[in-house]
């Protein structure tokens, strides 16, 4: 828009990886995951390009000697979850400064794909630890970021980690962890949904109570019984979500999705309404988040 004009080179993401010395492990692992035909296509790509040092850190932890003892469907995955469709400039993140966006690595579901939280406050870091240091490369069929570390497979306790919306619901997972294994269940396997109160929801909830300052002012078996009234079994995205529903959650209780002027809202185990469901579709590989954006979602605690 400023008047001056950038020429595109003839050289493919491919290209753009093999020539620069720093990223060879990267041009063999896209190599055994038989993704080179994908980035020397006509089709345009984002390519998050790890360096050597950075795959070297990442099979060490994973306990893997080299790139060809890692599975190759799992190193596919990996490699697909540093790939967005489109030309995304870094300029793109700036502007958004934190927010989602999706990846080309599948979800636990057919036809789903994971998302990757960015925080371009300062500098761009991905997922939380992996920082970005060098952006804008271009390349024919789109652009390569160079980072420090590889982008491993999101677990719902990834986002809430590392996603300031959710300190104070991770701020109750370290409360409750002497006495609930949810806070562990979020990074295993099992595929949970899970719907996350705003910070707003946590304010409007310590505000009914004189005595309670603060998250840790809350019994601790009330807040773990309020947490698992949070938390599903299954994948469940939002598409799947309707008026009339009622969901069990892992605290035993029920809640009930009915529908307001259009939009989906909750009615939680105490039979309180009025829960707004905001953002949603925070795709990770063992399940996803929804935001409520106005309410904690308490159980029946007289059962």
């Amino acid at each position: 828009d400023d008047g001056t004009t950038v020429p595109v080179p003839n050289e493919s993401l491919v290209d753009v990886i093999a020539k620069n010395t720093a990223l060879s492990t990267l041009a063999e692992a896209l190599e055994k995951a038989d993704l080179k035909t994908t980035l020397e296509g006509s089709n345009l790509y984002t390519l998050f390009a790890p360096s050597n040092d950075a795959f070297s850190s990442f099979l060490s932890s994973k306990g893997f000697a080299n790139v060809d003892a890692v599975p190759t469907a799992t190193l596919r995955q990996i490699l697909l979850n540093h790939v967005l469709p489109g030309r995304v400039e870094a300029s793109v993140f700036t502007n958004l400064q934190k927010n989602y966006i999706e990846t080309s690595a599948e979800g636990p579901i057919t036809g789903t794909n994971l998302v990757m939280y960015f925080d371009a406050t300062g500098g761009l870091t991905l997922n939380g630890t992996v920082d970005v240091t060098q952006t804008d490369i271009i390349a024919s069929n789109g652009l390569v970021h160079i980072t420090d570390a590889v982008i491993d497979l999101p677990t719902i306790k990834t986002f809430i980690s590392f996603d300031d919306n959710f300190a104070d619901f991770d701020t109750a997972l370290d409360l409750i962890s002497p006495v609930s294994d949810i806070p562990n269940r979020l990074d295993q396997e099992e595929p949970l949904t899970v719907f996350v109160p705003s910070e707003d929801a946590f304010i409007n909830l310590l505000d009914t109570n004189d005595d309670w300052n603060s998250l840790s002012d809350i019994d601790e078996e009330l807040l773990a019984s309020v947490i698992a009234h949070h938390v599903l079994e299954g994948n469940i995205r939002s598409s799947a979500l309707s008026a009339g529903q009622s969901l069990p959650t892992l605290e035993g209780d029920s809640i009930e999705l009915y529908n307001l002027d259009g939009n989906l809202e909750i009615t939680d185990g105490t039979g309180t309404d009025g829960s707004i469901i905001g953002l949603t579709d925070i795709q990770a590989i063992n399940g996803l988040i929804h935001i409520i954006s106005n309410k904690v979602l308490l159980p029946d605690t007289t059962n």
